[in-house]
């Protein structure tokens, strides 16, 4: 946590909606601690963070503590608010939350980073910024020296670990060692591990030799790289197409999966050109009346495909089924 030199704390900017409750202001808050947390439902360091934000209300409501959750995007899909409620719901998420969806609160407040927490005091003052993420106990103590500072009396011992959540079980954690985040999307990614150029926003025909290097991303088929991602381009030779990554280790796989056109798809996973067994099934993926593991894109979001019980390397595919699927990022845990 960084304490930093008290300043009045910005209005919340072009909020587009607000969720589990009605709009709220800096201003109208004036009296409360408040722990703005700037996060996307795309990012899992945010997710990691919710269960915290969820205890820490539980525990210090009645003391005059107010999270508010403000949510800004990373992808363009994440600025539909039907999108937003659907993972607020998935991830039961029940404080306050502003719908920042041109990310002018996250700038606000000079954010450069997923997920930041701002601490302002009970008389409008920012005084603490947390920048990543973080346990419960970088929170807890400065909270309560903030509730402290507005006449609370807060009572109970400090949290010594994380509460219980099923987000953790699902995402599983940050370890040293383990393979990257790696975001598909031209905006982000120089170049795929194929041996030949992309052209960007265009349908590309990509081989794949077979060879693949370490945390490093391979296409195989007809493919449309665009800003934020690969579509997948129906009609080219290639009667397999896949997006490969050799991972070197990791207890969760997770991807930002999608569709172009808002209807639902349809993907198989192969790790090391198997199909998955039960047991390496992730939440989002289940096994079709003949083995093969699938999942289904009912919206875009960060699907948990595959899990082990500890650290593997693996090489995972992800094989489109239906015209529609567009692929954002891997992400392990």
């Amino acid at each position: 946590m960084d304490i930093i030199p008290a300043t009045p704390a910005p209005e919340f900017k072009e909020v587009t909606g607000w969720a589990n409750s009605k709009p709220l202001s800096i201003k109208g808050l004036k009296g409360k601690v408040v722990v703005l947390d700037c996060w996307t439902y795309t990012c899992i360091f945010c997710l990691r963070t919710i269960p915290i934000m969820r205890r820490l209300q539980q525990k210090y409501d009645k003391y005059g503590l107010q999270v508010v959750q403000a949510h800004s995007a990373e992808y363009h899909f994440a600025t539909d608010h039907a999108n937003i409620k659907r993972a607020l719901a998935r991830y039961r998420v029940t404080e306050p939350v502003a719908f920042d969806t041109a990310n002018k609160t996250w700038e606000a407040y000079g954010n450069m980073y997923w997920p930041k927490h701002i601490l302002v005091d009970h008389n409008g003052f920012v005084r603490y910024e947390h920048a990543g993420y973080g346990g419960i106990e970088d929170f807890e103590e400065i909270l309560v020296e903030l509730l402290e500072e507005a006449g609370k009396k807060p009572s109970g011992e400090k949290e010594q670990n994380n509460p219980h959540d099923e987000i953790y079980d699902t995402y599983g954690m940050h370890f040293y060692g383990m393979a990257p985040e790696i975001c598909v999307g031209y905006s982000r990614l120089r170049r795929f591990g194929n041996n030949q150029t992309l052209k960007p926003d265009a349908p590309n025909i990509v081989i794949d030799h077979g060879s693949h290097d370490v945390n490093v991303v391979y296409l195989r088929g007809k493919w449309i790289w665009q800003r934020e991602g690969v579509q997948y381009s129906p009609g080219g030779k290639e009667q397999n197409p896949a997006v490969i990554m050799n991972y070197n280790a990791a207890k969760r796989v997770h991807c930002i999966i999608g569709t172009s056109d808002g209807r639902p798809g349809k993907v198989e996973i192969k790790l090391d050109g198997n199909y998955l067994t039960k047991e390496q099934l992730g939440r989002d993926a289940k096994l079709e009346g003949n083995g093969v593991s699938i999942a289904t894109i009912d919206w875009p979001f960060i699907q948990n495909l595959a899990k082990t019980d500890k650290p593997e390397t693996h090489e995972i595919g992800i094989i489109p089924r239906s015209d529609n699927f567009v692929f954002y990022t891997f992400v392990f845990g």
